[in-house]
């Protein structure tokens, strides 16, 4: 039954959910999250760990990754909503997922830092203004809450995709030849953006990829990707951004093959519940683990033998992570989608996923 203030009508199920999509959720948040935890670990407890040093420029390349890894899912979700959805829902839809968790942690970590004046270069009303109006990448203002800096790129990649399909669906070739003039020198100007035209084009290539690929090509795809994604600084040439990127392009088009390695994935609980709750840990885990990493400071935690030290400091975060973060998706990112729309989030469930993995799994045998 519809709930009675829902603003939209409940839709049916797309059969256009990707599973496989929703694990690379799981996938890339997990990516950001450990690359925090392992350089807090090392920064401010075992600093002088030989090992530790050695491996973090590769932790933290791979790590930081995770973001354009969710550039290119937000490329891939973009265009399946934009085919469901009128111009005006689409984008009342994009609002009320992202806003509420954003808009929350951006007013909580102003009011925290004018209070504790932590960082003297984000104290400004302005600087608040700009950034809750997604405008940052354009005042060169510095996003004010942690991993926020990323969602300013995915406002703008949802307004420009959104107008260029509306433009292209009521035939209005001059206006939107002008959209696609904005999104090319969006693309000059922030080559970044080129991981979201890459979930764009694998949409619409998604009717040619094979329903069922042997594992080890998959497990190939998945080990050179993290290799390169390891190993190629973002600083570093063009032509080496461009080989992670073709990477990036073949490793999301292999791994999301119905009856992939990804797909099964995602048929485990944990793997479904980090994806449900991606964006919200993505933003939140920061909160959760800044007070701790100050309570194991004060615990001398650097005084303990490394392994006993990271067998409790990386579960007893991991876990506040997650508590702190499906908190704050229950309240801020699911309740008001169903409170505007009638339904979840994310409406499929892991009996019904695996129902449809399995009977992928059939079909390609046979």
């Amino acid at each position: 039954m519809k709930p009675r203030f829902a603003m939209f009508p409940i839709r049916e199920p797309s059969r256009q959910f990707n599973i496989a999509v929703h694990a690379l959720r799981a996938f890339a948040t997990s990516m950001v999250f450990s690359v925090h935890l392992c350089d807090s670990f090392n920064t401010y407890f075992f600093p002088t760990c030989a090992w530790l040093n050695a491996a973090m420029p590769y932790v933290k390349r791979f790590g930081t990754f995770g973001v354009e890894l969710f550039f290119v899912i937000s490329g891939y979700v973009i265009m399946s909503s934009l085919g469901r959805h009128s111009l005006h829902e689409f984008i009342l839809r994009r609002l009320v997922r992202i806003y509420p968790v954003f808009a929350f942690l951006t007013l909580l970590f102003f009011a925290s830092n004018r209070f504790g004046h932590f960082y003297p270069d984000k104290l400004t009303f302005g600087s608040l203004l700009i950034n809750l109006s997604f405008l940052d990448i354009y005042f060169g203002t510095p996003a004010l809450s942690p991993n926020a800096w990323s969602l300013t790129f995915e406002a703008n990649f949802y307004a420009i995709a959104g107008l260029a399909c509306f433009l292209l669906l009521r035939g209005r070739t001059i206006a939107l030849a002008f959209v696609v003039l904005v999104a090319l020198s969006f693309l000059i100007a922030f080559p970044i953006a080129s991981y979201f035209a890459a979930g764009c084009l694998l949409y619409a290539a998604r009717g040619i990829q094979p329903r069922s690929l042997p594992l080890s090509v998959q497990f190939a795809a998945l080990a050179a990707w993290c290799v390169l994604a390891a190993t190629i600084d973002h600083q570093s040439s063009s032509i080496l951004n461009a080989v992670l990127l073709f990477a990036s392009t073949v490793f999301f088009f292999v791994v999301t093959i119905p009856n992939g390695l990804f797909a099964r994935l995602a048929t485990l609980k944990w793997v479904f519940f980090v994806g449900t709750i991606s964006y919200s840990f993505y933003l939140v885990h920061p909160y959760a683990y800044l007070p701790l990493r100050v309570l194991f400071q004060t615990l001398r935690l650097d005084s303990w033998a490394i392994g006993t030290a990271a067998a409790v400091y990386f579960p007893t975060i991991t876990l506040a992570a997650l508590f702190a973060s499906y908190i704050v998706y229950r309240l801020l990112e699911d309740a008001p989608y169903r409170a505007a729309f009638g339904e979840s989030v994310f409406r499929k469930s892991i009996k019904t996923e695996r129902a449809t993995v399995e009977a992928n799994r059939v079909t390609a045998t046979t």
